[in-house]
């Protein structure tokens, strides 16, 4: 490879880790097939994440962090750049001083993570926060009992303190803990919040609706009211353990949990979308296997797509 080439391979990494810090869904799948398209290019990006965790360690000396990867080699993507010996400091320090949901004087920082990925992160107060694939929180420097969920799924272990309750911010919807371990999901269905343990309450200035282990509310958003149901409370969060777990679930919401979790784009035909799906996913690191399985265990087809997998109706003469 030339000067010339290897020189443009490192400027475009460059370009894909600053175009993901705050990426939507067709950015990632850009991404993933351009990374596809040459070892090359995983190796390039690799080496600009690896510069970036080192300028990492120096930023770190000025603003200390607010919290510790556990299980994650991918760095936080807020972090200051260094090329040359020079910063490129001045838009990223900007952007640190955002207020949140319109309040001001927050020092906001966001972490997140790429479809099929998961993180882990523990906050300075020692709770913690597990990012299932593509999703994304705001935190603040200034106040560790705080994130907001701003796409995606996410499990939250709480420690309570009555005199500074943690709260989760989701859109224009707030979820108090009263000392608990719950999840919680953002998606185009709305909001859905799920708790293994202790108590949260929801909108606790509005509706105030309180969830104890085990039960789950569904908010569609708009003028749809609220729906509780059921659940086993050791299958709240199970995707931590690489396992989808559900009871009369809509196959639309299995499609949305499988495309977090693996990376891919899952569908559903219109025909099944609604059907309901009983039963645990364990996600195979064999994608044949695993949508075969599924497809086996619903009567269906699933069809491998170019960016991902379509789950239709298996034809009358195949039944």
């Amino acid at each position: 490879m030339t000067n010339e080439a290897a020189e443009a391979l490192s400027d475009a990494a460059i370009g894909w880790h600053l175009r993901l810090a705050d990426g939507s869904g067709e950015d990632w799948e850009a991404f993933t097939a351009w990374l596809e398209q040459s070892p090359a290019h995983a190796s390039a990006y690799d080496a600009i994440e690896a510069l970036d965790a080192e300028a990492g360690a120096v930023v770190a000396a000025a603003v200390p962090p607010s919290l510790v990867a556990a299980n994650d080699d991918t760095p936080v993507r807020s972090r200051l750049w260094w090329f040359g010996g020079a910063a490129v400091a001045a838009s990223v320090a900007g952007a640190m001083l955002l207020g949140s949901q319109g309040l001001p004087g927050r020092e906001v920082y966001r972490i997140e993570s790429r479809p099929g990925q998961t993180r882990h992160v523990v906050l300075a107060s020692g709770d913690t926060i597990t990012l299932n694939g593509d999703s994304r929180v705001m935190l603040d420097r200034r106040n560790v009992r705080f994130a907001a969920l701003e796409r995606g799924e996410a499990s939250f272990g709480i420690t309570h303190d009555a005199a500074a309750p943690f709260l989760v911010e989701v859109g224009d919807d707030r979820i108090q803990d009263v000392g608990t371990e719950f999840n919680v999901a953002r998606g185009e269905d709305g909001v859905r919040v799920a708790v293994a343990k202790g108590v949260v309450v929801y909108n606790p200035g509005r509706e105030a609706v309180r969830l104890g282990a085990g039960q789950v509310l569904s908010d569609p958003g708009g003028d749809g009211a609220v729906v509780l149901t059921r659940v086993d409370p050791a299958n709240v969060g199970a995707w931590r353990s690489g396992r989808l777990s559900y009871d009369a679930a809509p196959l639309s919401q299995v499609a949305v949990d499988l495309s977090r979790a693996t990376g891919q784009r899952v569908r559903v035909a219109p025909a099944l979308a609604d059907r309901r799906f009983s039963g645990t996913i364990r996600i195979s690191a064999s994608r044949d296997v695993l949508f075969g399985d599924l497809a086996q265990m619903l009567g269906a087809e699933a069809r491998r797509e170019h960016d991902g997998w379509t789950l239709v109706a298996r034809p009358r003469a195949a039944q």
